[in-house]
């Protein structure tokens, strides 16, 4: 069995290459990886990438969130009264207008003047109060501001377990994922995670279980940059967490060899740190999904184009590249902005562009998957690293310069200390002094003068990237694992690493015996049916159907009912149900775009599938008709149509509900989430979907007598909705039949489905609806009791119906203007009727008992039984 590793990470991963890789690089070497991150969904989420598992745990920051709180109650607690606001001041002045309006209205008496003169004092006595209150105040404002700036730079008793109550929060959310999986080796990428660590392998070893650790340190903890929020008693506090654990950890990993020996040096440490430096694979062949840089910038291929790709803070520098741009006129700027291109800083670097009259050669972009990054950035001229001097950038060599290199651009950094040392040895491009505007713009004139010459130089070079490629690294980091597990077969060595670009996270679908869960809207009780189908037609498989009952006059059947106040407002019932669905279901079908698990995760279904696919449970969507059906489209296919008019109030509103809804379900069909549509006509409102047919039970719907044996023939019509299905018209039609004694007519409604069988059997005829265009539940009933059926269902419905089954629907075609002479020959023609009658059992029997529809699902969800 392959040694298990457990990695975590203070972050999403998504964006984080040197996690990815590490992990791959170990599964490549038959370990059995595991990464850890935070879930910024708000939900655990558990997805493979390859062959390595990947779980993100919600943190809920209660500690961290607490303690600003209490920051910011401390700064806004005024020793000095606040002056009077200008709302506060406009009253004042009101009311001494007010009284010395008495005095004018109603005669200067000796009271009167009394208290307008006592109005006029106290305003006077509040200005002159509020503008000294005013001066104190701003003096204490300072005052604070000063204080604040002054605790920032104080290290001394800067303790890790009061200045960073997130390290507490990140435990308290890790801490119980950590402890419910199996591994050997945590590894902990970056300091917030080696307490955490620490301790989990002490629970451990406590047990009586073998566990270790590695730190992996990403960057040089001490010389952290400092720039709002992080402050020097911030780095101070992360200093002491990494030097209370780094001597626990069983080996320790860095990205420079000038940081291993600093951090040997500064712990103590019995060994030097294993070198892992943060490089592309330099095996894959870059490639790119997208437009590229210069594309994205809508520049030509003349235009110089100098780029940073990475964080932006003010300690990366960046700020100097937008004033050289002051004096390089015909040069513009490429900033591919992690996380994004929205962020505080960024805006405020915009800003300044803009005041320097430069924003228009400055291209904001967003970061492309860590994979296409040199095959995006290719077509710049150079790379820029213009970091400040901070301990931790002296001892880096950033991943970008690989990624700079790696697309054949030359360099052009600051003189922080690896990275000068590195481009002046490889001869790869120019330094200059970190902040020097003038400096900065000579070097990428330099740069831009040589840019051919240079571009040669390191792409003609085989030699000059390889002992700095992510292949290398990757072997060394599997001889470290070899070392702590002992076993030289333990990890083996592949004959290729898996490239980056070539493994994609998708969720961790899970295997084995099926359960589905079905809800919550059970249409016709065709959840129910669906789920017994699929239960006879695939054993051992399980269903679990949830209803809401909205005060429906008929119900069915389902395993879970649940009223609808409860349904919306108790979350105890609601957590109830999403917990029994993470813990068992492997698939769920979300009926009519509405939620399943209340409203907790909103008010349509997207919430829920997310928080499904997001636990490796198969998620499909299940429409019924009006939900997902464009009555704008309708009324272009049948003259009959119930949306004809677009301002009646049903058809309005249906509109404006599926415009809403659509956009959604489209969008995650384009995703690859399966469609299904229960009645065929809804096919052509989501391309790609999915026809599942509607189930009846043909062993309740058992054949009555022959029909058309009574002169006088028995006519139903039971419309579930009968606004819609065209029913003003057809009561009008066979009311009159009636009246003239030609048909018997039974007109029905909220009847409960246990009669319905007994009530159809005695028919002869059953009329289903002349106005959608299709056909549904009813007349797959009245079909499977041996009945003849009438409705209006249009050529593409019939077309699609025999390109499934391959033979004709036995619906008889009629509309509102011909059911009279529909049913007259009907009449004339009974024993073609009860031919008709008995092809439409045969019908149901092929298409609708369940064992088509069952067969949908296994092979659009891969259903499988025990």
């Amino acid at each position: 069995m392959p040694a298990r590793v457990l990695m975590m990470v203070g972050n999403d991963i998504r964006l984080d290459t040197r996690v990815y890789k590490s992990a791959l690089a170990l599964a490549d070497g038959g370990l059995d990886v595991t990464v850890l991150g935070w879930s910024p969904t708000g939900y655990r989420e558990d997805t493979r990438f390859g062959p390595v598992r990947i779980v993100r745990e919600p943190v809920p920051w209660r500690l961290r969130d607490e303690a600003a709180a209490r920051r910011r109650a401390r700064r806004e607690r005024r020793l000095v009264p606040a002056p009077p606001t200008a709302d506060e001041r406009r009253t004042m002045r009101l009311r001494y207008q007010l009284r010395r309006s008495e005095t004018v209205e109603l005669g200067a008496g000796g009271s009167r003047r009394a208290r307008a003169g006592l109005t006029r004092a106290r305003g006077i006595a509040r200005n002159q109060w509020g503008k000294a209150l005013s001066a104190v105040s701003d003096r204490e404002e300072q005052w604070r501001e000063s204080f604040a700036e002054w605790v920032d730079e104080q290290t001394a008793f800067a303790g890790w377990r009061h200045v960073l109550p997130e390290i507490d929060d990140y435990d308290l959310a890790f801490a119980p994922v950590i402890d419910s999986l199996d591994w050997e080796i945590l590894h902990a990428h970056d300091v917030h995670h080696v307490g955490t660590a620490a301790r989990a392998v002490a629970r451990r070893r406590a047990q009586g279980r073998s566990a270790m650790w590695v730190y992996d340190a990403h960057e040089y903890v001490a010389g952290l940059s400092v720039y709002p929020p992080r402050t020097k008693r911030i780095v101070a506090a992360f200093t002491r967490l990494e030097a209370e654990f780094i001597g626990l950890a069983d080996a320790v990993v860095t990205v420079t060899p000038a940081l291993a020996d600093r951090l040997r040096e500064q712990y103590s440490l019995p060994l030097t740190p294993t070198v892992v430096m943060n490089s592309p694979q330099l095996s894959a062949t870059p490639r790119l999904d997208g437009p590229d840089v210069r594309e994205a910038c809508g520049l030509d291929p003349d235009t110089p184009l100098i780029v940073y790709s990475g964080g932006v803070t003010s300690a990366r520098g960046v700020p100097t590249l937008i004033e050289a741009l002051t004096l390089l006129p015909e040069v513009h700027l490429a900033v591919v902005c992690v996380p994004h291109n929205r962020t505080r800083r960024i805006v405020q670097m915009y800003e300044r562009a803009t005041e320097l009259g430069v924003a228009d050669r400055v291209h904001l972009l967003d970061p492309v998957p860590p994979a296409q990054v040199a095959a995006f950035l290719a077509t710049a001229d150079v790379g820029t690293a213009p970091f400040l001097h901070f301990g931790s950038h002296e001892f880096a060599l950033p991943n970008k310069l690989f990624e700079y290199l790696h697309a054949g651009l030359p360099l052009v950094v600051s003189d922080c200390r690896a990275q000068a040392e590195f481009v002046r040895d490889k001869g790869v491009g120019a330094v200059f002094e970190a902040e020097d505007v003038a400096a900065c713009a000579a070097a990428v004139r330099d740069v831009l003068g040589r840019r051919d010459e240079l571009h040669r130089r390191i792409v003609d070079d085989d030699a000059l990237l390889e002992p700095y490629s992510w292949e290398r690294q990757a072997a060394t980091l599997r001889g470290l694992y070899r070392t702590l597990l002992g076993d030289q077969a333990s990890v083996t060595e592949p004959r290729s690493e898996s490239a980056l670009q070539d493994v994609h996270e998708e969720p961790a679908w899970r295997s084995g015996r099926s359960v589905v869960g079905i809800g919550p809207a059970n249409f016709a009780g065709q959840a129910w049916a669906w789920a017994k189908a699929l239960e006879r037609e695939l054993p051992g498989l399980s269903t679990r159907v949830i209803k809401v009952d909205r005060g429906d006059i008929v119900t069915f059947d389902a395993d879970d009912t649940v009223d609808l106040a409860t349904f919306r407002r108790d979350p105890a019932w609601s957590q109830r149900l999403e917990d029994a669905a993470m813990a068992g279901w492997t698939h769920a079908l979300l009926e009519a775009g509405r939620p399943l698990f209340g409203i907790r995760n909103g008010k349509d279904f997207e919430g829920d599938l997310k928080h499904l696919r997001a636990r490796g449970v198969r998620v499909g969507l299940i429409m019924h008709g009006s939900e997902i059906r464009d009555p704008r489209r309708h009324a272009t296919t049948t003259p009959w149509s119930p949306f004809a008019d677009p301002h009646e109030e049903l058809t309005a509103s249906l509109q404006a509900q599926r415009d809403v809804l659509s956009l959604k379900v489209l969008a995650y069909a384009s995703q690859g989430v399966p469609v299904f549509m229960s009645t065929p006509d809804l096919l052509a409102e989501v391309p790609g979907s999915i026809w599942l047919p509607v189930v009846v039970d043909v062993r309740r719907w058992r054949p009555g007598a022959p029909v058309l044996e009574r002169r006088r023939p028995v006519v139903v019509h039971v419309p579930s909705r009968a606004s819609i299905k065209g029913s003003a018209r057809v009561d009008e039609v066979l009311t009159r039949l009636h009246e003239a004694g030609q048909v018997e007519y039974r007109r029905l409604q909220g009847i409960e489905p246990a009669r319905m069988p007994e009530i159809i059997s005695h028919a002869d005829v059953l009329l289903d609806q002349f106005a959608l265009g299709s056909y549904g539940v009813l007349a797959c009933e009245g079909m499977a009791a041996a009945r003849v059926v009438l409705g209006h269902v249009t050529p593409d419905v019939r077309r699609a119906v025999k390109a499934v089954c391959g033979v004709d629907l036995p619906v008889l075609e009629a509309t509102p203007d011909t059911i009279e002479e529909v049913l007259a020959s009907l009449v004339a023609d009974r024993e073609g009727a009860r031919a008709r009658a008995e092809h439409g059992r045969t019908f149901v029997e092929t298409l609708h008992d369940g064992r088509h529809s069952a067969g949908v699902l296994r092979d659009h969800l891969g259903l499988s039984g025990g």
